[in-house]
């Protein structure tokens, strides 16, 4: 496996104590190679990938695997420290927008001839490689596997009680969002989240606006003119009409997720990881479709991406790459896939079989992936999800600051090395 990193390595950390060693070194008498895989679990009781850890190792005699799995919210610093420090494992599980903090580093190895060798290359669906490149590059750092995209939850009774229909267009959509806001009655049409993770769902918006983060040469452009436009239609929702409900500046997903399943709001951007608990709490009244395009635009999302990477440390990069590839094969895919562990498959050949081919609903998300875009794998994506995007909104929605102004300082967040 060829090195085709871009940039220079940064100076390593101290090494701190983690749980392993950098793996995949053969075993002294010529025994299989062994490869540290490190990820994380949604669900820390489910034996979902110690099974399929477990089919791997029953299946291969030359390549073993050995899991080691770290919380979610300590995840990502260990992970960096470990590749920074030459402990890392040999394999990871990682988000897609981590790889700007990654692969311009080093840290991670191009697996670009791997995949282009793997004959389950033609079987994912074409629109997600594009989560495991750098923007502005064809090298590919990540292995997709498990992802989200994000659509538009609505209430169909308080629809029909205003006397509207689901929006197709962000104009249809604050038309309704008039309609649906009673603050009398206590109803409201929609919450920005102008809280933590509320840069999701409000990229997710920008992007059916017809907005990009980056150009075709990796070149920020959050604050051109297309992008100002569409979010000063978000900002709107709150300075202009009124619509979202008290506290909805700050709030975070829980408030978001209650004022939806309580009738408080009749309309909520989320991924189908909301999808049982919303059809629990609604049944027949629970609507999903698209997020509502601007006038004219094509259809897009966001899609958020879950995938497997090769560190550059890796003593055996090719046994690294044999168990991620093994992971996004039909039968493995269609195990975690279907799991309480699981999210979208990657592979069309698990797509289009049940549940997923019989569920209107999870082929509205799965179809939504083919114009689907990710937040980009920029170093200042970090700064921004876990701070910048609630300054900077919070700030626009109480009218301190312009939605232009806005889209500058997020822009220079973005520019950071």
């Amino acid at each position: 496996m060829k090195a085709r990193h871009i940039g220079s390595g940064i100076a390593a950390t101290a090494a701190v104590a983690l749980l392993a060693a950098c793996g995949g070194a053969s075993g002294s008498d010529g025994g299989p190679t062994t490869v540290e895989y490190w990820l994380w679990q949604d669900d820390a009781t489910d034996t979902t990938w110690t099974d399929l850890a477990a089919d791997f190792n029953a299946s291969h005699d030359d390549v073993q695997v050995d899991l080691t799995t770290i919380p979610l919210d300590q995840y990502q610093d260990r992970l960096l420290t470990a590749a920074s420090s030459g402990t890392a494992p040999c394999a990871a599980r990682s988000k897609d927008w981590w790889l700007g903090q990654f692969a311009p580093e080093g840290m991670l190895a191009d697996i670009t001839d791997e995949v282009d060798a793997w004959d389950g290359k033609d079987d994912v669906i074409e629109s997600l490689w594009s989560t495991g490149q750098l923007p502005g590059s064809d090298e590919i750092y990540m292995l997709p596997h498990q992802y989200v995209t994000l659509w538009l939850y609505y209430n169909k009774d308080l629809f029909a009680a205003a006397g509207v229909e689901p929006p197709t267009t962000q104009e249809e959509f604050l038309e309704v969002a008039a309609a649906l806001t009673d603050p009398a009655a206590g109803t409201y049409a929609f919450d920005v989240r102008g809280g933590a993770g509320g840069q999701d769902q409000w990229i997710a918006w920008m992007f059916a606006g017809g907005a990009d983060v980056v150009d075709g040469d990796g070149q920020v452009v959050l604050d051109d003119p297309v992008a100002v436009e569409a979010n000063d239609r978000y900002l709107s929702i709150v300075t202009e009409l009124d619509a979202a409900p008290p506290g909805s500046n700050t709030a975070a997903f829980a408030q978001v997720q209650t004022n939806f399943a309580a009738g408080t709001t009749a309309m909520m951007i989320h991924h189908p990881g909301s999808l049982n608990a919303m059809r629990e709490a609604l049944g027949d009244a629970l609507g999903v479709t698209t997020i509502p395009v601007a006038e004219g635009g094509d259809p897009a999302t966001l899609t958020s991406m879950s995938g497997n990477v090769v560190l550059e440390s890796c003593a055996d990069q090719d046994a690294a790459f044999q168990w991620i590839s093994w992971l996004a094969s039909e039968e493995p895919m269609r195990t975690i896939s279907t799991s309480i562990q699981g999210q979208l498959p990657v592979l069309e050949s698990v797509a289009s079989t049940d549940p997923f081919a019989t569920d209107a609903d999870l082929q509205l998300a799965i179809d939504a992936a083919r114009t689907a875009k990710s937040w980009p794998a920029l170093p200042g994506v970090a700064q921004l999800a876990a701070k910048d995007y609630q300054t900077q909104v919070q700030t626009a929605l109480q009218g301190d600051q312009t939605g232009e102004q806005m889209l500058a300082a997020l822009r220079d967040v973005l520019e950071q090395d």
